[in-house]
């Protein structure tokens, strides 16, 4: 997606999937169980009383702990991470990414029979049968990402079938 295309696509990151606290509290325990690891590593490394196999050992793998609390924080719990889960809704079709380490995957809107809208899922019917995609993410993006599909669903001309109003 280029150019006019791009402009005409509505980007929905999912950010964090926990509703018991707020994204941001989130992402500021995620940064900082990053900072107590990163200080760990340093603190354990010039430590004298343990071998040196035992400290570099140990700060390598707090270090490790700590990079993946950052990575974490600044990218898949990120609203604005290109690298985020993510739907893109455009004109051309719907491209869905439901994890950082999981392939993105495009549906153009022309294959499309049937839109479903579940419970933290969107199912896809085209001619190679129905396809669900479970998503993790906040009621309230939930809701305006289904929105979205819907409208566009509408919008080309394909059948929407709720399945939580059943």
């Amino acid at each position: 997606m280029k150019g006019k295309e791009l402009e005409k696509s509505q980007r929905i990151n999912l950010g964090t999937g926990n509703i018991k606290f707020s994204e941001r509290t989130i992402i500021r325990v995620n940064y900082l169980f990053s900072v107590l690891f990163l200080v760990a590593a340093i603190l354990y490394l010039v430590r004298d009383e343990i071998s040196l196999s035992e400290r570099v050992g140990m700060s390598g793998l707090y270090l490790f702990t700590g990079l993946i609390f950052f990575i974490r924080a600044h990218i898949e719990l990120s609203t604005t991470s290109k690298f985020a889960p993510h739907f893109i809704i455009s004109e051309k079709g719907l491209k869905i990414k439901t994890g950082v380490f999981k392939k993105s995957d495009f549906i153009d809107w022309g294959d499309v029979k049937k839109v479903e809208l579940g419970h933290y899922k969107i199912g896809i019917q085209d001619k190679t049968g129905l396809q669900f995609y479970p998503y993790q993410t906040r009621k309230e993006t939930s809701i305006n990402l289904k929105n979205s599909i819907q409208a566009m669903a509408i919008h080309r001309g394909i059948e929407v079938e709720n399945l939580l109003k059943r």
